[in-house]
């Protein structure tokens, strides 16, 4: 290239024109079109010619030419017709330079020709291709191809504009009308929320709300507020740990079924008929499904302790409908602002349910005590009773002085516990925490003391049956799955008194309850042996052993064989440990809700342990757990109250931010 050589070049994917006014080197000084001067390298040059004389031309006749020329070859390019040039060239599979090619179109050429037929074909995304200066016509299939490539990028391009725009409409409060694609952009949204980048469409979902500028982290949940299909306070867990929300079509009719039509009774010939006895249930205010039953008889050498547990297993068959969604389930959980029951409500808060003035069937462990609460024979039995009263652990606290009955059970069941805990068992006295909603739909925290009266006399006979009900399958050999405790990680000191670090304390030694098919020792109880048999309509491990206790006490073979219940195991142990897992993350998630309108407040907070960099503490009013950071001049020491500032909390991000006030 020389001074005067007219040069094409790309500058921000635009051509442009430029005359080469000097050299530098192997650089080339150019004043534009735009009356710029500029430096190129040769590599950025794409079509030279023809050449000017730079000496003989003003500035301003230079750029005037440029501008005729860079007219002239847009016209030149608009005539070129690149779809009959490749009918020409593929029917005869020819390959030729851009000047040949001009050529072919133009007949004898001019360096503006072939220029602008190069324009053409830099323009191009279907018909050619370019290699080595030379220019071959793609195949026809390619061609087809190509195109259909390119629709749908046009249809791509069209489809996140609208979406995005839709994306404003909505962020803005706005009525919107949405494409055929909004259930997949809402399922998206959904997807993005739950489980952020790391979804595998991750990438399309931020391009849309990139494209409509809007953060893609805390976006997808507040659109899907403002779309209505998440609430404000929704429990996300729930769809992340993949908990069954609804009951198939088939349980539900099988439960509706069951409600009108009881299926027989396979325990008749040896069920007792215990209607007679004065049965009571004892539970909260608030609950609705009953499974469990007390009664007290005078015997001739003390007393008849009665525990009733309702009989699910002569509604609910193994494997069927109804069996395998309770069996997934594991377990009924109770969110302070949903239940999800293991059955459906039809069976678990009617058919089956231990209502009173109801005839249910039942699984009775019927125990004679001495005076003293000394146990002096047991026995289960399939049994028939009805409840003659409904009580509540508030109305039982307030009737103990005055109901021979209640007084009676409550002093029996201390002196049972007395005896358990005498022979190495350990009673955690932690309060206990629970969310309500008012009327009004306000967050209500009440700490909740466990250990009343009723809470221990109910508590001691659920007890009671469950290590009778284990002690039976141990001693019979008959296959089923046990809860043992192993002993604390750390020794553990039994103080009637003890303060509430040395009670979180004493937690953190505890060590984990573990399942299994071969009996073991709970530390915590202070029993050899040790399963779950009195909550059957709440917890699928009682409704095995169940089938399993009315089997064997009936004379017939057990329900399950031990492979049986290796398989079940596998699959109710998981969905229990994602219950707990649920019900822990919902209540901080309310409590750390409730401290959101006290944020800037002063609390009272207790030191529970010192971690390298920050404190572990606790908001004793409500037992909550939190962390703050320090300055290191500050020395604290587990037990210490401190008054801290609470700065900020976001329950959906599980943060709470507290400082030294």
């Amino acid at each position: 290239m020389e001074p005067g050589d007219i040069v094409e070049f790309f500058e921000d994917k635009r051509i442009f024109l430029g005359v080469v006014l000097e050299l530098k080197g192997e650089r080339l000084h150019v004043l534009t079109q735009t009356s710029r001067e500029m430096t190129l390298t040769p590599k950025r040059v794409l079509h030279v010619g023809p050449r000017l004389p730079v000496g003989a031309l003003s500035r301003h006749d230079l750029l005037r030419h440029l501008e005729a020329t860079a007219r002239q070859r847009e016209a030149f390019k608009e005539a070129v017709n690149l779809d009959d040039l490749w009918e020409l060239l593929a029917s005869e599979d020819q390959t030729v330079s851009v000047v040949e090619m001009a050529d072919l179109w133009f007949g004898q050429t001019t360096p503006d020709q072939v220029a602008a037929t190069g324009r053409s074909l830099r323009e191009d995304r279907f018909l050619f291709k370019q290699k080595d200066g030379l220019v071959s016509p793609n195949p026809p299939e390619l061609v087809e191809q190509l195109k259909e490539q390119h629709f749908q990028e046009l249809l791509r391009q069209r489809e996140l504009e609208e979406i995005a725009a839709w994306l404003e409409k909505v962020w803005a409060g706005e009525k919107a009308a949405a494409g055929p694609w909004k259930d997949r952009v809402v399922g998206l949204l959904r997807r993005m929320a739950l489980w952020g980048a790391e979804v595998p469409d991750y990438a399309q979902g931020k391009a849309f709300l990139d494209k409509a500028r809007l953060n893609p982290v805390e976006a997808p949940f507040r659109l899907l507020v403002r779309l209505g299909v998440w609430q404000e306070d929704e429990d996300l867990d729930l769809y992340r740990l993949e908990v069954p929300l609804e009951f198939s079509p088939e349980a539900l009719v099988r439960a509706r079924q069951l409600a009108q039509s009881p299926p027989p009774d396979r325990y008749a010939s040896c069920r007792q008929d215990l209607t007679h006895l004065d049965i009571m249930t004892i539970d909260g205010e608030r609950t609705r499904d009953f499974d469990d039953a007390l009664s007290l008889e005078e015997a001739p050498d003390g007393w008849r302790l009665g525990i009733h547990i309702a009989d699910v297993s002569a509604h609910v068959m193994p494997q069927t409908p109804l069996d395998l969604e309770a069996q997934e389930r594991g377990t009924s959980i109770y969110l302070p602002e949903r239940r999800l029951p293991m059955l459906p409500e039809e069976l678990s808060e009617d058919t089956v349910s231990l209502l009173a003035g109801q005839e249910r069937l039942a699984l009775s462990f019927l125990v004679t005590l001495s005076a003293d609460a000394e146990i002096k024979d047991w026995v289960i039995v399939p049994s028939l009773i009805t409840v003659a009263r409904r009580l509540t652990y508030h109305e039982v606290d307030g009737l103990l002085t005055q109901d021979r009955e209640l007084d009676t059970l409550f002093r029996l069941t201390r002196r049972l516990k007395e005896r358990r805990l005498a022979r190495g068992g350990y009673e955690l006295k932690l309060p206990e925490v629970w969310v309500t909603f008012n009327p009004q739909g306000d967050i209500q925290v009440v700490v909740e003391d466990q250990e009343t009266a009723s809470h221990q006399l109910v508590g001691e006979a659920m007890v009671l049956a469950n290590s009778l009900a284990s002690q039976f399958l141990a001693e019979q050999g008959i296959a089923a799955i046990y809860r043992g405790q192993p002993d604390p990680r750390e020794p553990i000191q039994p103080s009637p008194d003890k303060s509430l670090l040395e009670l979180w304390q004493d937690r953190r030694r505890l060590s984990r309850v573990v399942m299994d098919l071969s009996p073991s020792p709970h530390w915590g109880l202070g029993l050899s042996c040790y399963t779950f048999a009195t909550s059957p309509i709440r917890r699928y491990l009682d409704l095995v052993i169940h089938r399993q206790l009315l089997a064997v006490v009936s004379g017939h073979p057990p329900a399950y064989r031990p492979e049986d219940l290796e398989q079940i195991l596998a699959t109710i142990e998981p969905a229990m440990r994602r219950a707990g897992q649920l019900k822990t993350r919902r209540l901080r998630y309310w409590l750390l809700k409730h401290l959101s309108a006290r944020v800037g407040q002063k609390l009272e907070a207790l030191v529970l342990d010192k971690t390298p960099h920050r404190y572990r503490l606790m908001l004793p009013d409500i037992l909550l757990e939190l962390f703050m950071t320090a300055p290191a001049t500050v020395k604290l020491s587990p037990g210490d109250t401190v008054l801290v500032r609470l700065d900020r909390v976001n329950p959906r991000e599980d943060q709470i931010k507290v400082s030294l006030a």
